[in-house]
């Protein structure tokens, strides 16, 4: 079994702003890892079977938060799962989406970047994927 990473922003946290690819990857999604806050009108996206975690109560520091945050995306891809990585806000930092990256690609973890409707950048690479 072969699982993938989705990265993705939470947008405003409004559920209604978010694309229809975004909905679609957190219908299927089989675990996901949030920050905090996200709104909880966009957790009710993710089915009631998924495992949800908001990583920001695993009560680490940044460094240790976000190589905890890897290991938990690149275990449960390789245990098969499709797995989303959502973050506050409208699009995912270039930092974020760097450092995110960087370690899933090293450990040979599929992942795909979701842009969001919402935001000029979603909606210019939205438009350059068709």
């Amino acid at each position: 079994m072969k699982g993938k990473v989705y990265l993705m922003g939470a947008g405003s946290g409004d559920p209604d702003l978010l694309s229809a690819q975004a909905v679609r990857v957190l219908r299927a999604a089989e675990v996901v890892l949030h920050d905090d806050p996200v709104s909880p009108e966009i957790l009710e996206f993710v089915p009631a079977s998924a495992q949800v975690r908001n990583v920001h109560k695993l009560g680490l520091q940044a460094n240790s938060l976000q190589e905890k945050v890897h290991s938990l995306l690149i275990a449960a891809a390789r245990d098969g799962h499709y797995v989303v990585r959502l973050k506050t806000g409208d699009a995912l930092s270039a930092a974020q989406a760097d450092d995110e990256t960087v370690a899933l690609a090293e450990a040979g973890v599929d992942f795909e970047m979701i842009p969001q409707a919402g935001s000029a950048v979603g909606a210019a690479a939205g438009a350059n994927s068709r």
